[in-house]
């Protein structure tokens, strides 16, 4: 006596609305960063580090931007590494 093979139904995966897909926040996030930046360019201050001596003083200013870009630039790469990535599923 045999049997029949019971039919393999395909997995499909639901199309997901674009506010809850990970690559829309990823952008999100990474734009939201280099808004900061731009932010912190037009309106931000300088860090100002005074060395005084006996008999000089000698006055450094860093612009914020430059603290800030650099930092940006470092969580973009973080960001987009997890964000862009294929999604997987433990379990």
């Amino acid at each position: 006596m045999t049997t029949a093979p019971l039919p393999i139904q395909a997995t499909r995966r639901e199309p997901r609305a674009w506010f809850v897909s990970r690559p829309f926040w990823t952008s999100i996030a990474i734009v939201a960063m280099w808004t900061a930046v731009i932010v912190d360019a037009i309106v931000g201050t300088e860090i100002v580090a005074v060395a005084t001596t006996a008999t000089t003083t000698t006055t450094t200013n860093i612009p914020t931007v430059v603290i800030t870009g650099l930092l940006a630039a470092i969580a973009t790469i973080f960001v987009a590494r997890y964000g862009f990535s294929p999604e997987r599923r433990d379990g």
